[in-house]
């Protein structure tokens, strides 16, 4: 994927595709809470109470990270 960043600790990332881990969909949303060398991450995911529902182990290249600066419009 042309642009996309590595994510750094605490970035927001999408899920690009469902794992095999039956917790995570595609569309999930979590936070990186760990690297895991070569190229891994551990995500957090919460529910809708906030606390935590899961936490996945994810390839770098199975999420997204989501960007989180403001660009001017217009």
């Amino acid at each position: 994927m042309t642009g996309a960043r590595q994510p750094n600790l605490l970035d927001l990332v999408a899920v690009l595709a469902s794992p095999d881990d039956p917790e995570i969909r595609a569309g999930d949303v979590g936070t990186v809470v760990e690297f895991l060398p070569p190229d891994a991450v551990e995500v957090e995911f919460l529910g809708r109470d906030g606390r935590t529902r899961h936490v996945g182990t994810l390839r770098l290249g199975e999420v997204l990270a989501l960007n989180r600066e403001r660009t001017r419009v217009a």
